[in-house]
């Protein structure tokens, strides 16, 4: 009779392993599509860049910008000041020396107020944000607005990375955040994008005037927006090679209150557009969210069985130490015998499913043209990521059960 234990790996190496081999074909299908050539006539852009107490990383995601391989005359930056406490206007302020740049100031009302704000004060053909503790790479802007040449296209996300991070958290944000750039490259091809991020998303202003502004979401705005457009069948795009630099949370309360927040949003959002799932959304309402629920529950499953098991295993340990009054120096710790392998069909499952992780993540750095090293990032996700991921999204589901308001740290985020 099969084990717990060999159902879980057996149903977590399938749908790792199917997922991974179809992602990796749709890649290879749509190889010469993967980027697009610059257009002749560049459209007009506004970039806002909502701040509430950001007078630290203000200055350097100004510069970014001023940076742009763009014609500056195609340019507007817009930055919102949303009731700061700190001297963020005064940062701000030295930027309108600019003839480019507007800066305003808010009563706070929240991130997607701050938008808002900017937008209806909008005149250019996309508009888009980018959080005041990130910066763009110098080609993004023009590399991205190339997607635009179909019309149906409303949004544009970018590739996000993590910039230089030092602590473990931060490493396996960085890894997290790799793996997202060939995720998102995927399902823009299957056409199932369903978040938009914050940092530098690009959308068309006609967008915004015929089905509304950004809503307050849940605190997750860049979610809502995202099914809001596929309700509409209309296209979101991504632009692989327009890299946004952020720096991810590198302290663990911070980090968890981020991911509940990102969690609960999206199961928020995904209820209140429920009837995305189905065949009228094709890939997005058949496979992709469908599919990112059942992973969600596998990753819980395999989380929580092998804690347990784990704690049995060493509460079994304890008694035996006690059994020989913790005489350690005549035990094997380890013995390492090629006759004696585990050659088990659960096992080759296991093994084959670890190997195309590895796959996909060595496709992910060339994708992303990752040029420093990323081992350390991948041990540090591959021994805690999974237990992080069940965790939060644990924690999301409990605060919804429990019908828990959600709360963020900054009320402009």
């Amino acid at each position: 009779m099969i084990s717990i234990t060999d159902l879980l790996i057996y149903t977590v190496s399938f749908v790792g392993i199917y997922t991974t081999v179809f992602f990796i074909l749709v890649l290879i299908e749509n190889r010469k599509h993967i980027k697009k050539k610059p257009l002749k006539q560049l459209p007009s852009v506004t970039v806002i860049v909502p701040a509430y107490n950001e007078e630290k990383t203000l200055s350097k995601t100004v510069e970014s910008l001023l940076e742009l391989d763009y014609p500056k005359d195609k340019l507007k930056i817009v930055i919102v000041d949303d009731g700061s406490k700190d001297n963020t206007l005064k940062v701000a302020k030295q930027y309108e020396k600019y003839s480019n740049i507007t800066v305003y100031s808010k009563p706070n009302g929240g991130k997607h107020t701050a938008l808002n704000f900017a937008l209806e004060r909008c005149n250019t053909d996309l508009a888009g944000a980018l959080d005041a503790d990130s910066f763009v790479d110098s080609q993004a802007l023009k590399r991205l607005v190339a997607f635009f040449s179909d019309k149906k296209v409303m949004a544009v996300t970018p590739s996000m990375k993590i910039h230089n991070p030092k602590t473990v958290l931060q490493h396996i944000q960085r890894m997290e955040f790799l793996i997202g750039i060939f995720l998102r490259k995927i399902f823009a091809f299957l056409d199932s994008i369903h978040v938009t991020p914050g940092p530098f998303t690009m959308y068309r202003v006609d967008y915004f005037r015929k089905y509304g502004m950004y809503k307050k979401a849940y605190h997750t705005e860049d979610i809502e927006i995202a099914l809001r457009i596929q309700t509409e069948n209309l296209r979101i795009e991504n632009c692989v090679d327009a890299y946004v630099y952020t720096h991810g949370p590198s302290k663990f309360v911070p980090l968890r209150k981020q991911r509940i927040r990102w969690y609960r949003g999206f199961l928020e959002n995904v209820i209140d557009y429920k009837q995305l799932f189905g065949r009228k959304h094709g890939n997005l309402g058949l496979f992709v969210l469908p599919m990112s629920f059942v992973s969600v529950a596998l990753i819980i499953s395999l989380a929580s069985y092998n804690i347990g098991l784990m704690l049995k295993n060493w509460y079994l340990s304890f008694k035996n130490l006690m059994a020989i009054n913790f005489d350690v120096t005549n035990l094997q710790w380890f013995r390492f015998d090629l006759f004696f392998m585990n050659t088990k069909p659960v096992a080759v499952v296991g093994f084959f499913g670890l190997f195309m992780a590895l796959c996909l993540v060595i496709i992910t750095k060339f994708l992303s043209r990752e040029k420093k090293s990323i081992l350390k990032s991948y041990v540090y996700f591959f021994l805690f990521y999974w237990v992080l991921f069940a965790y939060w999204w644990s924690l999301a589901i409990i605060q919804k059960l429990a019908n828990k308001k959600t709360t963020w740290g900054h009320k402009s985020e």
